[in-house]
């Protein structure tokens, strides 16, 4: 029989506080239940605790008592798949410190708020919510609620550059006449970087990202000199809509990818930049956003969660140390975002519009999606002068740019891009497969003036010089005059004569001495020697097509329920207190429950039972040497954390023993969150404070 899902989560929290030791069973049924009563059923009592749980005036306070920082790690603990605290630690990095997160994910589990689940299939717990209150906490609990607009401390006015077509083809043009770009390790070479710098004025960064981008998209390969472009490559890259271009450089500028993780590393991206809000997020944000929609897009056919394989810590923590391996693994695509994000900016995707209070970078969509959806070129925007120099304006896509790139030479990279055609540049266009008319086809197509005259006679001088002899590299196929025509006609072979170089003289296009055998096999011309195929550029598989999300503000939204004011919840602690007041208890009792008022668990003044408390001291300091001890002593026994505070640093973790000797003892701690084992002096530590147990461990 398949039970309704909710009521398996129920049985599942029944069992989460059926399985705790006894300790903290008998301690969270007195804290709102009362003193238990013998004899005693365990289940009914489970039974009773939920029923507390379900009445409407206890939900009620519940949720008025919950602050934003509850609904914030609650929604966390509600978005985050089989969230555990080390995930729900990396999620928040940089707005809370483990040791105020982990006394918050204490605070909601004493609450009955949140449960701790172990897993089945291993060793691992999980954080869910008490499936009693999903309902009441769905109103409050948006994905909207984790991400906090920004507290703007310094707004950005400058223009930030981005790629462009123009600039991508420029870039084109330089690597065409500039091959030997890089050392053997990938940096520029110190003549590259000084021409850069003068071509293209403050873009050297861009472009060396660029150019790693081209690389591992294999837009570009390697030849003995160099690099040469891939034309045929390019192209097919040039065809992609422009957001997807950028998308696709970005990532590929950090490392190489399969087709599926380029694919799935260029969704992310642009789902991330299309939902950032015009007020902007803060770079921790950005980051928190990338995981919560990588989180929506884990049963997304060909994309695979991020979160659901790897550590979000690793978002933060980890590099990849060979960008020319091929990243396969999760975490490995997951590694990378974080250093994605100032390259995005760079490109276009992101833009910075300032820095929060924190002195985080903010940012916001980028100006590639400011640009209209249907982008409609402008084709008239070259303009040819008589000294054969080319200005060219926006307008054009890059598949329209390329062939213009094959015999122009770079000059200048501004607003404008400045080329010059020379005879040394149209002779790169004559080898690219271009000729005289194609070069004047192309000019004419996009210049609304005529080509000067000089420049038309110039380049049909160079034509006929380039002309006049021929390299020719590749196997020849030499027959006889009179078995010329038989040999042209003849199907195996037909299709594989690339050039006739004179009257029964043909060079072969085949992909080596094996393919060659076989088509002369095939041809029935068994007379004809083995033969050789000059290089050939076969057509390359394209990139894969995403389709480019638009503009959304589904992250922007102010349909959440808010949560009680300061004020409001006050006035419950007020009003409990009060009631605590009244009663004639020891000191210590009513410091026991007046922590509890403070810490939310108290609901109802009920729950004000003097038999329900155990006074326990939790912190000491100072030259308090034997209490600071005894604190830390105390924790090891109850498998809790502790707290100690020097001068220069905070450390949290887990005491394991401890080792007196003569004025001082040392403790030996499990550091969180790194949980590396370090001996640590207790003697130097200014406060010792222990952080309370959890009561469903």
């Amino acid at each position: 029989m398949n039970l309704d899902p909710k009521v398996q989560r129920i049985i599942g929290w029944r069992e989460s506080i059926a399985v705790l030791p006894d300790n903290h069973f008998f301690e969270i049924i007195r804290m709102y239940l009362g003193e238990i009563k013998t004899p005693f059923n365990k289940q009914k009592l489970i039974e009773e605790l939920g029923a507390f749980i379900r009445k409407e005036e206890n939900r009620k306070t519940l949720i008025s008592l919950l602050s934003e920082t509850d609904l914030r790690i609650i929604s966390a603990v509600k978005y985050i798949t089989n969230a555990t605290q080390e995930k729900l630690f990396s999620f928040f990095s940089g707005s809370y410190s483990f040791a105020e997160l982990y006394e918050r994910l204490l605070n909601l589990e004493e609450r009955l708020i949140l449960y701790r689940k172990s897993s089945r299939s291993d060793s691992k717990t999980f954080i869910a919510i008490n499936p009693h209150l999903e309902e009441d906490l769905e109103p409050y609990t948006k994905q909207s609620v984790l991400l906090e607009n920004p507290e703007y401390a310094k707004l950005s006015y400058e223009t930030p550059s981005s790629l462009s077509p123009e600039l991508i083809a420029s870039f084109i043009s330089f690597i065409h006449k500039n091959k030997d770009l890089c050392k053997s390790d990938g940096t520029f070479k110190k003549r590259t970087q000084t021409e850069i710098e003068r071509l293209f004025p403050g873009k050297t960064e861009l472009l060396f990202n660029l150019t790693k981008a081209f690389i591992n998209l294999s837009l570009i390969r390697e030849i003995p000199d160099g690099y040469e472009i891939d034309r045929n490559k390019f192209l097919a890259f040039a065809r992609l809509d422009p957001r997807l271009q950028y998308a696709y450089l970005c990532v590929a500028s950090q490392g190489r990818f399969s087709r599926n993780g380029l694919a799935r590393q260029a969704k992310l991206l642009l789902d991330v930049a299309t939902s950032i809000p015009h007020g902007g997020f803060s770079r921790s944000i950005v980051l928190r956003l990338a995981y919560l929609i990588s989180e929506d897009q884990s049963d997304a056919p060909g994309l695979s969660s991020f979160a659901s394989n790897s550590r979000f810590a690793s978002i933060l923590n980890r590099a990849r140390e060979n960008d020319s391996a091929i990243v396969e693994h999760e975490s490995d695509l997951s590694s990378i975002l974080d250093r994605l994000i100032e390259c995005a900016a760079m490109f276009g995707i992101f833009s910075h519009k300032g820095t929060d209070v924190k002195g985080e970078s903010i940012f916001v969509s980028g100006t590639i999606f400011d640009e209209r959806e249907d982008f409609e070129e402008k084709p008239k925007c070259l303009s040819v002068d008589a000294a054969f120099t080319v200005t060219l304006m926006p307008g054009l896509s890059l598949e329209n740019l390329i062939p213009l790139m094959d015999f122009m030479e770079l000059l200048q990279f501004d607003t404008a891009a400045v080329f010059e055609i020379n005879r040394k540049s149209v002779m790169r266009g004559f080898d690219a497969g271009l000729n005289a008319d194609k070069i004047f086809s192309l000019l004419k197509k996009y210049t609304p003036y005529e080509i000067p005259q000089n420049l038309e006679i110039s380049v049909d001088d160079w034509s006929r010089s380039y002309s006049s002899a021929t390299i020719f590299k590749g196997y020849v196929l030499q027959v006889s005059a009179e078995n010329a025509t038989m040999t042209e006609n003849n199907p195996a072979i037909a299709p594989f004569i690339a050039q006739k170089l004179g009257a029964g003289i043909y060079l072969l296009s085949v992909e080596n001495d094996e393919q060659a055998a076989n088509i002369i096999a095939r041809s029935g011309l068994d007379f004809i020697g083995k033969i050789k195929t000059p290089e050939k550029n076969y057509e390359s598989i394209g990139f894969p097509e995403i389709i480019v999300p638009k503009k959304t503000d589904r992250f922007d939204s102010d349909e959440e329920a808010k949560p009680t004011s300061d004020e409001e919840r006050a006035a419950h602690f007020e009003a409990m207190r009060a009631e605590l007041e009244k009663l004639n208890l020891p000191a210590e009792k009513k410091e026991g429950l007046a922590e509890r008022i403070q810490h939310k668990i108290i609901l109802s003044p009920v729950q004000l039972r003097a038999d329900s408390v155990k006074y326990e001291r939790i912190e000491a300091g100072g030259m308090d040497f034997s209490g600071k001890l005894h604190i830390i002593e105390g924790s090891i026994s109850n498998n809790s954390m502790v707290e100690l505070q020097f001068d220069d640093r905070t450390i949290v973790g887990i005491p394991l023993s401890v080792n007196k000797t003569g004025s001082d003892a040392t403790v030996l701690m499990e550091v969180m969150p790194e949980r590396n084992e370090k001996l640590i002096s207790i003697g130097q530590a200014k406060f010792v404070k222990r952080i309370r147990g959890s009561v469903l461990r």
